[in-house]
């Protein structure tokens, strides 16, 4: 099962990131539940605005050789922004003092019985809505979004995140090493940061 590649991890990360910190009119803190190779992070330290980046994954040994054999993603886990904890990504929010602007989950699919199986249920987006900010998003991987999978996964996590947040928008991407589409699911209790931004609007933002 290929997890991720040199050639396009790219894709997949930035679809993962950017809108939702786009949407967003000044994310300052901001959650990574999973992400060990580092990307999610890179691309969310990207953003001027953001002060606080915590990571938590679960998998040490992945974290350890990606720090070493990744030098796309050395910057990010050098960045004072970025707080790294090898630890239950579910068990860290649930402890946090303090809420998020962005949380965003980059996780493996919701195999049942598998690891993560847990953090896409109603009940963990319930707690999610709790550790938000107010006007804050929510992003999650939702698995394959192509014609022939997207009941798998993708549908699924829209209608649980519905189940909870008033607002969420699914959106997919062609990621070539997945040899599908992929899909993702975005959602707020704010409508203001689901509206449609022009072009205009997204180079606005990736500027400031």
């Amino acid at each position: 099962l290929m997890q991720s590649t040199q050639s396009d991890e790219f894709v997949y990360h930035e679809a993962l990131v950017h809108p939702a910190l786009l949407a967003h009119p000044c994310p300052r803190s901001v959650y990574i539940g999973g992400g060990g190779e580092g990307s999610t992070a890179r691309e969310v330290l990207r953003h001027k605005s953001v002060e606080r980046c915590v990571m938590v994954d679960i998998d040490e040994d992945v974290v350890r050789f990606c720090r070493e054999h990744l030098p796309e993603n050395a910057e990010a886990f050098a960045d004072g922004r970025l707080e790294l904890v090898i630890d239950d990504a579910k068990a860290v929010l649930e402890k946090q003092p303090s809420g998020f602007d962005v949380i965003i989950m980059d996780l493996d699919d919701p195999l049942e019985g598998g690891p993560c199986y847990q953090l896409y249920t109603t009940e963990f987006y319930q707690m999610i809505k709790a550790k938000l900010n107010p006007g804050g998003v929510v992003v999650t991987q939702s698995g394959a979004a192509g014609i022939k999978q997207h009941h798998l996964v993708w549908s699924p996590v829209h209608n649980t995140l519905r189940a909870v947040f008033p607002h969420v928008l699914a959106y997919n991407q062609a990621v070539y090493s997945f040899l599908d589409e992929w899909g993702w699911n975005m959602a707020s209790s704010d409508a203001t940061l689901m509206t449609k931004l022009t072009a205009r609007e997204v180079d606005e933002r990736i500027s400031e």
